[in-house]
């Protein structure tokens, strides 16, 4: 059976030496060779080659930087090719002041800063989508800009172009440094911190002391990641004394679930009740997963929440709007089952009476938190908690003769 063992020693053989001419005809040691992976074949050529384009959304096209191309190649700090904050810019905001050029090149280039896939780090790499975000948060130049996970720079630029002043939240420690050194003081302040564990009412109320009657008004603006969006959502929405409106970039269909979800439809839950409760939320357009450095496989979506345009029937509440809350993930908590199993126990509400409830307001005694909108959630809440209707306890039928 010895010969069975020279297959596979040829075909090693062969492996090794095509790998070895790979490397010595691409001239960089340090890059994995196309064959080895064939889906950053395309990736590598456009850095070897700066004339090459990647797709936008409108159809443009962003070419990557020589210089990020060159730390492609050779695994060279991209900081020996790119001049710091704004030696090497031409853009200027309206009133003279200059622009950083973009980060996002040079720091995928880098090896310092590549993106993580723990923290959902998705850099957007075409300037045409910012612009579109930033038009679609009509920022102005009285406005003051929260963005969350300022990443490689892209949006910040496009902000700072608008004239506003940027408050750029960036958890990862190297990239804050980095964006502190690009941008101007006066224009963008780093904060390294996480969002989440942030005092957003103490950041603004320092920045509004600084410059007093300045400001007209705080949004938050973002390329979120992914797996922070309802835990920012939690956090934000309920802050419409400060906060104005709100836009991010999310996953395509978790910003239309979030703008468009109706009842009955299997995406339609407790946090599409909960965005209801506190804003007003429309999806904007749709971002091609190209316009994304490294490519996330899906679309992305904008959508903006407008904190001050809620539903009228918000300020006919019977109670406090934790109880309100309470009532609505308690009976999304289980949708498929109907309210009255849901909800018994709840604030002291019986089967009896939920059904009475339910009766009176012209609904199925069997009906779901998944089959009523948000209104309707409401007015079955005041309801119960009007108490002005009296529970029908159920006919108790007498038991059956048995012919033994």
């Amino acid at each position: 059976l010895e010969w069975l063992q020279w297959p596979s020693l040829f075909t090693l053989i062969v492996f090794l030496c095509f790998n070895v001419l790979s490397l010595t005809q691409n001239n960089s040691p340090g890059v994995g060779a196309p064959h080895l992976a064939p889906h950053v074949g395309s990736l590598l050529a456009i850095g070897r080659n700066p004339s090459q384009t990647l797709p936008s959304r409108r159809s443009s096209v962003t070419p990557f930087s020589a210089a990020a191309s060159k730390c492609r190649d050779t695994r060279i700090h991209a900081s020996r090719f790119i001049k710091p904050l704004y030696e090497n810019t031409s853009l200027t905001r309206a009133d003279g002041a200059p622009i950083p050029p973009e980060l996002t090149d040079w720091l995928i280039a880098s090896q310092d800063f590549r993106p993580g896939k723990q923290m959902s780090q998705i850099y957007l790499a075409d300037e045409s989508v910012a612009t579109d975000v930033v038009e679609a948060a009509r920022v102005t130049p009285t406005d003051l800009i929260i963005e969350i996970g300022a990443g490689g720079g892209s949006l910040t630029r496009a902000l700072v172009k608008a004239g506003a002043y940027v408050l750029a939240v960036e958890a990862v420690s190297s990239l804050a440094s980095e964006l502190d050194k690009f941008f101007d003081k006066s224009h963008v302040r780093v904060v390294n911190a996480d969002f989440l564990k942030l005092d957003l009412d103490k950041l603004v109320a320092t920045e509004i002391e600084r410059r007093p009657g300045h400001y007209k008004s705080v949004k938050v603006i973002s390329n979120l990641p992914y797996h922070i969006t309802t835990p920012v959502l939690q956090k934000v929405l309920p802050m419409n004394h400060l906060v104005e409106t709100m836009v991010l970039m999310l996953q395509h269909e978790a910003a239309k679930r979030f703008a468009s979800a109706l009842p009955s439809e299997r995406d339609y839950r407790f946090m599409n009740f909960f965005v209801n409760y506190y804003s007003n939320a429309t999806y904007r357009f749709k971002v091609g997963r190209h316009c994304y450095r490294p490519n996330p496989g899906v679309p992305g979506g904008v959508i903006e929440f407008n904190l001050q345009e809620r539903n009228e029937i918000v300020k006919r509440v019977n109670g406090t709007s934790e109880s309100l809350l309470s009532f609505a993930k308690l009976a999304f908590q289980a949708k498929r089952k109907t309210l009255r199993q849901t909800l018994n126990g709840f604030n002291g509400y019986t089967g009896e009476y939920i059904e009475t409830v339910l009766d009176n307001l012209g609904l199925s005694k069997l009906a779901r938190a998944e089959e009523l909108d948000f209104e309707t959630m409401v007015e079955l809440y005041n309801a119960l908690e009007g108490r002005t209707i009296k529970a029908v306890p159920r006919p108790v039928e007498p038991p059956k003769k048995l012919n033994w």
